[in-house]
């Protein structure tokens, strides 16, 4: 179950997304239906994907960014209820071709009173530019009906945002974002602190308390089940914070605090739980300390 499992349960709603090659409009599309990074091959011509939402069926068109495919996107803004432009934060070299493709698809955005949500995607990359000097190389702020959103739909950072945005434009009603933790740590499978997390968007690489860290080191000390894959849960009472689940991937152990206030069960911030550790799973084998660290602080933006 993905990261957006949560809002699914059937009107129509069709967006297509647009933008130049290897801005990463499938990795986003891809994202918000499966809550993790899936690497893509340039797409050809167009894909369409659909997924149902709280009653409404919505059909993403993935039209592909090559010069020779551009004419297609005529075709499907037409009956499309919000445009997604896609731009690539991380090659300011390739603005000002975005921009003239953008503008040729404006008047018909207007005339047929498309809803337009520009993301700036890739902001992890170190040269990734302001989200303020995207808007002003764009003249966006020369538009009358825009939103943009700053993400990355590698570590995640920003998608939950994104997603609510996205669905709220194309049917008029807000989603609530969920919080599913108070807190968040990742360990090694060894049971190694790496990083956590507070609501007080405070970072360190400690633990929370000296119980929970105990278990943590039995937990680390546990035989997994031969079944690949298997993300196992425990729970751990504390008297002073709440319930901490823990979960074990094949290379990592996270830990989330639970509690009432929240307003989601414990089986919601399992699945997030969950997710995360498929995202690092994912995007970070082998990786080093501060790059793990990197992704958690980027797809937590999500849970919490």
């Amino acid at each position: 179950m993905s990261l957006f499992d949560i809002f699914r349960r059937k009107t129509n709603a069709k967006a297509v997304f647009i933008g130049l090659d290897s801005a990463g409009k499938s990795t986003i599309i891809d994202f918000l239906r499966e809550g993790r990074f899936i690497q893509h091959t340039p797409t050809m011509g167009k894909r369409k994907l659909e997924i149902d939402v709280e009653g409404t069926r919505i059909s993403m068109f993935d039209m592909g960014g090559q010069q020779s495919f551009r004419d297609l996107w005529f075709g499907e803004i037409k009956t499309s209820k919000c445009v997604v432009f896609v731009i690539d934060e991380a090659a300011p070299h390739r603005f000002e071709e975005a921009r003239m493709e953008l503008e040729k698809l404006l008047p018909e955005i207007k005339k047929n009173s498309i809803k337009l949500l520009i993301i700036a995607n890739k902001h992890d990359l170190p040269n990734a530019v302001s989200i303020s000097e995207i808007i002003e190389t764009f003249g966006l702020l020369d538009l009358d009906n825009f939103e943009i959103l700053e993400i990355s739909a590698k570590t995640g950072y920003g998608m939950a945002n994104a997603f609510a945005k996205f669905y709220s434009m194309l049917t008029g009603k807000l989603v609530k974002k969920l919080n599913f933790a108070g807190a968040i740590s990742v360990f090694t499978s060894g049971g190694v602190p790496i990083i956590t997390e507070c609501d007080q968007n405070r970072f360190e690489r400690v633990a929370l308390e000296g119980g929970f860290l105990s278990v943590i080191t039995q937990f680390s000390q546990m035989k997994l089940p031969e079944e690949e894959g298997e993300t196992q849960f425990i729970l751990f009472e504390s008297r002073e914070n709440g319930t901490f689940i823990v979960a074990r991937s094949k290379d990592f152990i996270g830990s989330l605090l639970w509690y009432k206030d929240l307003g989601v069960t414990v089986e919601q911030s399992k699945i997030a739980l969950g997710d995360l550790l498929n995202h690092l799973e994912n995007s970070c084998a082998d990786a080093d300390q501060d790059t793990i660290s990197f992704h958690v602080e980027h797809y937590v933006s999500n849970i919490m």
